[in-house]
């Protein structure tokens, strides 16, 4: 007895085909839009086929970061004779890569919680980074949020995912008499967020560095 149903004809379902189709709704539609059913009628099965592959929807969207970062490439490689900072700084520049190749999939990085062994680990690889480091105990929670807060926040602002706000609005700067002079000289500078990201986050993790010996 087969655990799904398939046609005369039809290639069987496989982990595989199941990844590449939710990947493929979600740079369409976006994560909300993915769910069992969504997918089982565009795979042409019954949604309960699909948990013969994978348990819950958790998983195959851990199923799709992991396809991601594998197309996109690794961050956070272990290489301990590498400063900590530079190791850290690997894993947003993965993330920036996969979220420049699929917009839609932010929230799968950033904005879910971690309930899979596999999402557990993508959270325990920058910890260990803090750990190695000389963060402990709240000093090193406190450090993670800084980090993950900085990151995300950037994505919110670039993605539009999460908001609009993009910087002072060329029009309204023209039509005003009394401009302010800083935001008039750098408006567009201010508009564009292809810049500053690495250099924030390094600063962030300097500053965080040097209070660990206060």
């Amino acid at each position: 007895m087969t655990p799904h149903p398939r046609k005369e004809g039809r290639e069987p379902l496989t982990r595989e085909k199941i990844l590449d189709k939710a990947l493929e709704i979600l740079d369409a539609e976006g994560a909300e839009k993915l769910s069992m059913r969504r997918l089982g009628e565009s795979l042409g099965v019954e949604a309960m086929a699909l948990y013969h592959y994978f348990p819950n929807k958790d998983a195959i969207l851990d199923g799709v970061v992991d396809r991601i970062v594998q197309e996109t490439g690794p961050g956070l490689p272990p290489n301990a004779d590498e400063d900590w900072k530079t190791v850290m700084m690997s894993g947003p520049a993965s993330a920036a890569r996969a979220l420049e190749a699929h917009p839609r999939a932010g929230w799968l990085f950033l904005g879910r919680q971690y309930t899979t062994a596999e999402s557990l680990q993508m959270l325990e690889a920058p910890l260990q980074v803090l750990r190695s480091a000389g963060f402990e105990g709240q000093a090193l929670v406190d450090a993670a949020h800084a980090i993950f807060a900085y990151t995300a926040g950037w994505y919110l602002l670039t993605s539009g995912q999460g908001g609009t706000w993009s910087g002072p609005v060329e029009e309204a700067i023209e039509i005003t008499t009394d401009a302010p002079p800083l935001t008039a000289e750098f408006a567009p500078q201010l508009r564009d967020w292809s810049h500053g990201f690495e250099e924030g986050l390094m600063a962030l993790m300097e500053g965080l560095e040097a209070r660990l010996g206060e």
